[in-house]
Parts: structure tokens; C-alpha cells; sequence
């Protein structure tokens, strides 16, 4: 063969890549988190919508600044037309311009969003659900598992037990974790510094692993690597049900943050991704991710099972920070712990 021919081979065989690839596109690509929680989201919202529409969608994993990164690069054709994350990275894609405005007209199950619930995406999105970062333990390791933040900090200082902790590259360690401790010891979202120094002392004992992907606690808590972990309530009962009778969870005193996760459709992506808001935003697809995943739904008309209805956190029960402003003040955080801790 010529060079000619081998250029036109090499072109042809090109574009018949590229329009097999065009071919196979999905019709809507939606973010997603890993591991249960992904596996609740196909089941529970995109099955029922791919059968309702006769659509495909593409499900990717991430982190939401990750995502609301890969908009910002391309907001003409976004490559993401639904994004989840957390109210404070929606709020930073909100007032970035990446996501559209939505009411009723659109995405019709807005009606029975929970009213306090559906505030917080200002028009722009709302919670599926909400879930406490509370701790997550080994009974048998653990006998006696602290009652309160402060007795955790202290026995985690002096080797009671050996403790995970999110890292700075956490998605929840923000509010989880910085915000929270500094709280609890006498600071305020003005002043983390109080909290940042209990995370020292407590990486200084030598007996704190950070984390930053959702797995890591689970397999080193069942490896025995560790004995107890900072953790999301949901995941943390869905693998003790997963055979894992051992594994418990409770939310220490005062109280364990509240993290609701935010869905907003992205700016300039498929039309569809309003029909798929609305069955994120259903009873159905609520009732059935919640009993799933086990966290506590924003459609209010969410039905539980008898097992899950004790596990999930009540609204009045946790502790709800400003996540607007904790947004704001995430990169002073992050630049104070890199500094401080490590990265």
C-alpha cells in the first residue's frame, strides 16, 4: 500500500471510530459517587428512567469539583448534563453559572420536596437525601464506643483505638470534620484553629490513618487495620447488613453533621435531564434509594422499611451548617490544613 492509500486507510478508519462512538452515545450522562451508593442511584433513578423514556444514560463517577471542572472547561456543550455533589460544590456551580434554574413546570415532583429541604438549591437543584457523618466501629474492638466527640478525640489520643479520619481531600471533610471540630472546641467557622489542633494531637498519637475515597474505611475496618472511622451513616449500616454483623454506627454528642446530596441539572446540557430530575425527585425512586442506601429522603412521602425507619437521621436530630459560607471559606481551610497537617 502507498503512503496515499495508507493515509486515506488511516482517515477512514478514523471516522468510522468516531461515528461508532457517536453511535453508542448515550443520551444523558449523570455523576454519580461509587460503590452502594452507585449501585442505589442505577436501580433506584436511571433504570426507571431509561424504561419510562426509552433513553440510555451514562453514569460517571467523580468528585463534584472534579465535574463542576470538566463544565467550566466546556459550558457551550457541557459533557455532564446532571451533576450531584453537595450543597456547598452547588452552590459553587450555582454561582458559577453552570446549572439552570428549575420549578415545577419542569420537574413536576418538586411539590413534594420537604420545604426546608428544597431551600437549599435556591432554585437551582435539590437534596435527594441527606445522611450524618457520624462514627462507624468495630464492636468487637470497640466494646464501649465514645458517647461524645470529645471522648472520641481523647481515646483516639490515648490508644484506645486506632481511627480513621477523612482527609483535606475528602468530600465531606470540610463540614464533617474542620467545621465540626472547631465547634466542639470552642472555635467557630471564623476561627477553625481550635479544631485544626485536636486533628494535630490526634495525628501526632499516631493513631489516625486519613482517608480519601469511601472504600478505604470500609475495607480497613473489616481488615482490622482499623477500629473506627468517621463515616456516612448510610454506608456504614449498608455494610452491616452486607454480612458484616460486627460493624456499628452511631452519632456521638453533640451531634453529627448533616450532609445532603444536591442534584442540579447543568447549563446547556440535554433537555432530558429534567425528565430524570423528576424521577430522582419521585416517591418511587426516593422510597426505593433510601431503603437502599439508608439515608433520610427529601420527597415526603417516602416510605421506609421497619428495619431502615430507626437507622435514618431525623431532621431535627442533626446538625445542619451554613454550607454557603462554608464554601467560601473551603480553600482558607484547605490552604490552613496543608500547611498544618499535610496534604
Amino acid at each position: 500500500m502507498n503512503v496515499s492509500h495508507a493515509v486515506r486507510a488511516t482517515g477512514l478508519a478514523i471516522s468510522l471510530s468516531a461515528a461508532a462512538l457517536t453511535a453508542h452515545a448515550a443520551d444523558l450522562t449523570v455523576t454519580a459517587y461509587g460503590g452502594a451508593w452507585e449501585q442505589a442511584y442505577r436501580k433506584c433513578f436511571v433504570q426507571p428512567f431509561e424504561k419510562q423514556t426509552g433513553k440510555s444514560v451514562d453514569v460517571i463517577l467523580g468528585s463534584p469539583m472534579q465535574w463542576i471542572n470538566q463544565i467550566a472547561a466546556n459550558t457551550a456543550h457541557p459533557p455532564i448534563d446532571v451533576m450531584i455533589g453537595l450543597v456547598d460544590s452547588g452552590e459553587i456551580a450555582r454561582q458559577k453559572g453552570l446549572v439552570e434554574p428549575i420549578d415545577e413546570k419542569n420537574v413536576p415532583n418538586l411539590k413534594d420536596i420537604k420545604p426546608n429541604m428544597l431551600a437549599y438549591g435556591k432554585g437551582y437543584g435539590f437534596p435527594i437525601a441527606f445522611g450524618d457523618f457520624g462514627l462507624m466501629y468495630s464492636k468487637k474492638a470497640v466494646p464501649n464506643p465514645p458517647k461524645t466527640w470529645k471522648e472520641f478525640v481523647d481515646g483516639t489520643n490515648a490508644g484506645k483505638w486506632h481511627a480513621a479520619l477523612p482527609g483535606i481531600a475528602y468530600v465531606g471533610t470540610a463540614q464533617g470534620l474542620i467545621g465540626l471540630f472547631a465547634m466542639v472546641y470552642g472555635g467557630s467557622l471564623d476561627n477553625v484553629q481550635p479544631g485544626l489542633d485536636e486533628i494535630k494531637k490526634m495525628q501526632k498519637s499516631g493513631n489516625v490513618t486519613f482517608y480519601s475515597e469511601p472504600n478505604s474505611p470500609l475495607v480497613a475496618l473489616k481488615s482490622g487495620d482499623i477500629d473506627m472511622a468517621m463515616y456516612f451513616d448510610g454506608r456504614a449500616w449498608a455494610e452491616h447488613d452486607a454480612s458484616n454483623p460486627d460493624i456499628g454506627y452511631l452519632n456521638p454528642k453533640p451531634g453529627a453533621v448533616a450532609f445532603p446530596t444536591m442534584v442540579q441539572k447543568v447549563k446547556n446540557g440535554s433537555p432530558l435531564g429534567f425528565q430524570f430530575m423528576n424521577v430522582v425527585a419521585s416517591a418511587e425512586g426516593q422510597s426505593c434509594f433510601a431503603n437502599l442506601i439508608q439515608y433520610s429522603a427529601s420527597n415526603k412521602n417516602v416510605k421506609y422499611s421497619e428495619k431502615v425507619a430507626p437507622r435514618v437521621p431525623q431532621d431535627n436530630d442533626s446538625m445542619w451548617l451554613p454550607f454557603d459560607v462554608i464554601s467560601q471559606k473551603t480553600p482558607q481551610w484547605v490552604e490552613m490544613w496543608n500547611k498544618q497537617i499535610g496534604r
